[in-house]
């Protein structure tokens, strides 16, 4: 009977994203004294954008699979694409092949909880801390809980609750230290009272920093600069997704060659037999990726929208005067010639950066994925050229992009998936704590987990 329960409560129930999702957001509108009726509405539209966000999420892994397999199969090098959410999938899938089906989402779940909370603990004791940011930006923080468990998981070999504990203390400090930093130079952009909580917190930093050397912030400002009217549609998501799925599609078709190309037209790889010309084919494969981006976000959106909503009510009741850190694209508003610069400019140090990697002839090859492109470079372009204008975004962002790249391909070298997350931060920072963990398993001599 003990072990029926624990198995309900532990599996069925808590090892299920989905169910935990609306659990924990029905604690939070009930926690604010909101209508029953709104908690189990709020509740329901969680459960099911976890729902949605994992079909659009499987579909992208599963189709965007079939290109590197044709790659690997053409070249016999390693294939990565840069994504954020695929890669918290792909790293769950090698969890459950060792512990079982459901069970790195549901340590991931746990890590996130865990992190808030200490988030929440860091904030309530900044006399001592100094950390004054509750990070809210759900889409990333799951997707960095689940990553961080993953990592801990693959090089330690702990169990559930000392994974846990770990991987939340290192993605809480993260959350808490770094979305400080960026609390004043916010500020001075918006005139608003929150912060940027997202997935190039360090970088966009050193851009604030190092900017002012670069440039100068009210003779070079883009934002005071006419931009060609041709370039707008860059600041349509779903039109720049589809662009680089397509540009990136465009050069695996180039490498791989014609028996490939056939390959992927094949029942075992992409089952359209009845696109015989290569330019339609490549044509829907671009817009198929893009469709599957578009759905796992509009799942994020719907499960996140009501988790942030009860979390940020219950966060600001116990710590007033706490400052609350956003997802990026809310300062986007304020730069919107940076954006679009941001963009471009990153493209061009990640084209510069896969240049590297073919010329060196690196054994992993990586395709570049539209959120770390456009949602980093966007983002720390406009730090960079609010403190010291487009020539200080323009060299920081190609560099960034080089970065991306080159980090990323140390960070998929050291953990072996197939996506890794491409963002600044994890070409950065987070490749340096990967190899302190890789360290550590390796002084203790802990077998690598997966």
């Amino acid at each position: 009977m003990l072990n029926y329960i624990l198995d309900l409560l532990l599996k069925q129930i808590f090892g299920q994203p989905f169910l935990l999702m609306a659990i924990i957001v029905f604690i939070g509108y009930v926690a604010m004294k909101q209508k029953f009726s709104k908690a189990i509405t709020g509740a329901a539209k969680a459960s099911i954008g976890v729902i949605v966000m994992g079909m659009g999420s499987g579909a992208l892994i599963a189709n965007f699979g079939k290109l590197l397999t044709a790659l690997q199969n053409a070249t016999g090098i390693q294939g990565a694409g840069l994504n954020t959410y695929p890669t918290m999938t792909a790293a769950y899938e090698k969890m459950d092949k060792i512990l079982g089906d459901g069970t790195g989402a549901s340590w991931g779940i746990y890590t996130l909880l865990v992190a808030f909370i200490l988030n929440l603990v860091l904030v309530a004791l900044r006399k001592f801390t100094k950390i004054r940011a509750v990070y809210l930006t759900g889409n990333a923080m799951i997707v960095q809980a689940g990553i961080s468990t993953y990592i801990v998981w693959r090089f330690l070999g702990l169990g559930m609750i000392p994974t846990v504990l770990i991987a939340a203390a290192v993605t809480a400090l993260y959350w808490g230290v770094c979305s400080t930093l960026l609390i004043k130079p916010t500020h001075e952009i918006t005139g608003a009272d929150f912060t940027i909580a997202h997935q190039q917190m360090v970088v966009s930093y050193i851009a604030y920093k190092v900017a002012p050397k670069l440039g100068h912030p009210d003779k070079d400002d883009i934002e005071k600069k006419k931009m060609p009217e041709s370039l707008n549609f860059l600041q349509d998501n779903v039109i720049a997704t589809a662009l680089v799925m397509f540009i990136s599609t465009a050069i695996i078709f180039l490498v791989i060659g014609g028996d490939q190309i056939d390959w992927l037209r094949s029942a075992d790889g992409l089952n359209q037999g009845g696109l015989k010309n290569n330019i339609v084919f490549l044509v829907w494969i671009g817009i198929t990726l893009t469709a599957n981006i578009v759905v796992l976000l509009y799942g994020v959106r719907m499960f996140v929208g009501e988790l942030m909503i009860s979390f940020k009510g219950i966060s600001e009741k116990l710590l007033p005067g706490a400052v609350a850190g956003v997802d990026c694209a809310a300062i986007f508003a304020f730069a919107p010639k940076s954006v679009v610069l941001g963009l471009l400019f990153g493209a061009l140090g990640q084209l510069i950066g896969l240049g590297g990697l073919l010329i060196f002839k690196s054994p992993i090859f990586l395709v570049p994925g539209f959120i770390p492109l456009f949602f980093d470079n966007a983002t720390i372009a406009i730090f960079a050229n609010k403190f010291g204008g487009w020539k200080a975004a323009g060299v920081i962002c190609t560099v960034n992009g080089i970065i991306q790249i080159l980090g990323s391909a140390l960070a998929v070298q050291m953990l072996q998936l197939t996506w890794w997350q491409g963002s600044a931060d994890y070409a950065t920072l987070w490749v340096a704590i990967i190899a302190i963990f890789k360290g550590i398993g390796h002084l203790f001599g802990i077998p690598i987990a997966g």
